[in-house]
């Protein structure tokens, strides 16, 4: 791995640590800043309202300036966010400084995503990228399990205090780095990213992959801690072997750059598919749950290689545009996923919003499958 590609993996690793950190802390943070830990969640939807906003409107700063120097603009929103964050004296200024957050890191992260393909070696863009998500699965561990451990021990302004000296020294490590890019990038705005052939079909799939991932990842955590009367530790483990999955699964990239790419996307919306209708099936056992958790993780990281490689190289020169697409849509994923898959995890419970994943991830796999006019 080159230096640039271990940089932009600790970004992503970084950023979205700073995404996922406030859930775990709530109840520390109600407890000091005052309100219950749904008030606190406010936060969180302001980041990522923010983040969905900054992705559509902002990411194209990328392709305007270049992804380099619009990631380093993105770090110093979110340097200033964890600032703000670590001596908010209220529920508000948090608030404030989460919102501020999310204009960061909806720059940031199309910004990275850019950059994976153009840091690497020509001919290995699909396992560059495979290298750079694979900074989710620290985020995820750090994030989730991480921050909950340092709320306790120190509180929860640590966690806050521990990002920010990570994105410090990130941001300091960038500026020592030659971010330049192969390709040379024009003027977009999102209606000239919608224009691009074959971008509604990408975001398609970007949105049917994401939506199963969110709608069963919201309820699995209630599943085991409710449904099989275990605690939260429980639950945190599940996720955990999620998160080793999806890091294993950088070891398949490889693999995957030498398939043509309708038959890379069939294989990962296929394999997802199975293993929800799996899950389904062990939704009662904690240690098939967990067992198939891993193989989740390895598909979906797969996938997610799949979905942002295809819009990457729809059109190098508005990446920025494009990718900011992206991001807006898994922010909506985000939401429509718990929104929506409410009901039936109240009526069925986590077996049903499997079913529908895996009814999302069918969809996906007949798109990937059907003709078309256009390489994509």
């Amino acid at each position: 791995m080159t230096k640039p590609l271990a940089l932009m993996t600790g970004a992503i690793a970084v950023v979205g640590a700073n995404s996922m950190v406030l859930a775990p802390i709530t109840a520390a943070v109600a407890r000091d800043l005052g309100g219950d830990p749904a008030e606190i969640l406010q936060a969180a939807a302001a980041y990522g309202g923010t983040t969905a906003l900054s992705a559509l409107l902002l990411a194209p700063r990328a392709d305007r300036i270049g992804p380099g120097p619009a990631l380093m603009q993105a770090l110093l929103l979110l340097l200033l966010s964890l600032i703000g964050s670590i001596f908010a004296p209220g529920k508000w200024t948090l608030v404030l400084f989460q919102a501020v957050g999310g204009l960061g890191a909806g720059m940031a992260i199309p910004a990275i995503y850019a950059l994976a393909p153009e840091l690497g070696p020509e001919g290995e863009e699909k396992r560059s990228m495979g290298i750079v998500l694979s900074g989710w699965t620290l985020a995820l561990v750090a994030g989730v399990a991480g921050s909950g451990f340092l709320a306790e021990w120190a509180g929860w302004r640590a966690v806050y205090v521990a990002l920010l000296a990570c994105m410090s020294l990130l941001y300091i490590a960038l500026r020592r780095t030659d971010l330049s890019v192969r390709t040379v990038g024009s003027a977009s705005t999102p209606l000239t990213a919608l224009r691009v052939p074959g971008i509604g079909r990408g975001l398609m799939a970007a949105g049917l992959l994401m939506t199963a991932f969110y709608g069963t990842y919201a309820f699995i955590g209630a599943h085991v801690a409710e449904g099989l009367g275990r605690g939260t530790d429980a639950a945190g483990f599940v996720t955990l072997c999620y998160g080793v999955g999806f890091g294993l699964s950088s070891f398949l990239d490889r693999y995957l750059d030498r398939l043509p790419q309708h038959l890379a996307g069939a294989l990962s919306f296929g394999g997802l598919g199975l293993v929800y209708l799996a899950m389904s099936a062990g939704v009662a056992h904690f240690a098939l749950l967990s067992a198939l958790a891993i193989l989740w993780g390895v598909i979906q990281h797969l996938g997610l290689n799949f979905v942002v490689s295809r819009l990457a190289g729809l059109d190098a020169r508005q990446r920025g545009a494009i990718l900011g697409l992206n991001s807006s849509v898994t922010y909506l994923a985000v939401l429509g996923g718990a929104l929506s898959f409410r009901l039936p995890y109240e009526a069925g419970g986590l077996a049903w919003c499997t079913m529908i994943s895996a009814l999302c991830c069918g969809i996906g796999l007949a798109e990937c499958l059907a003709p078309r006019r256009v390489a994509t």
